[in-house]
């Protein structure tokens, strides 16, 4: 990757690094304070989350600031390139992975955590394990593959959470 290709992908990844951050700092500060409880605001549960995403933040905005001084926003990006950047693979199964991520977080709370999770882990390695020029047998073994995985992943999260770390899913 050449130099001013790298600083036009820290650009964008810096932006992706500050809305990230910011998201998770506001959610995070957001969450139950347990002061009211006469608690320790040092045990509250988003003080973690907060100081990441607090963290992932400034570190996004030195990335761009650096990003802006080596390039002066002159990034070449013009029609050829984004209709390259498009039809790349990377791109198509970037798209999916936040697709299906972002399915998972809606359906959050409004299904059982267990089935959620199920969907979301068979769905993910459907999503990127499945050859429709394979032949039927393999495909077969694969959806069986993803059905145990995804049972096993669900089960071992779900019980963990619950019994482990005595916590409440949604």
């Amino acid at each position: 990757m050449t130099e001013k290709n790298m600083a036009r992908a820290d650009f964008f990844t810096a932006l992706v690094l500050i809305i990230f951050g910011v998201t998770a700092a506001v959610l995070a500060f957001q969450m139950p304070h347990v002061t009211a409880r006469g608690q320790s605001p040092y045990s509250a549960p988003g003080l973690v989350p907060f100081l990441l995403g607090a963290t992932i933040a400034l570190l996004g905005l030195v990335l761009l600031y650096r990003s802006i001084k080596r390039t002066h926003l002159h990034f070449g990006i013009n029609r050829e390139s984004a209709g390259r950047f498009f039809r790349e693979e990377g791109t198509r199964r970037m798209g999916v992975t936040i697709l299906v991520c972002l399915l998972y977080t809606l359906a959050l709370g409004k299904l059982p955590f267990p089935i959620i999770t199920f969907l979301f882990v068979c769905a993910f390695i459907l999503a990127f394990e499945i050859d429709r020029k394979a032949p039927r047998e393999k495909m077969v073994r694969t959806i069986v593959f993803a059905v145990i995985l995804a049972v096993c992943t669900s089960a071992v999260i779900t019980g963990v959470f619950q019994y482990v770390f005595l916590g409440n899913l949604p």
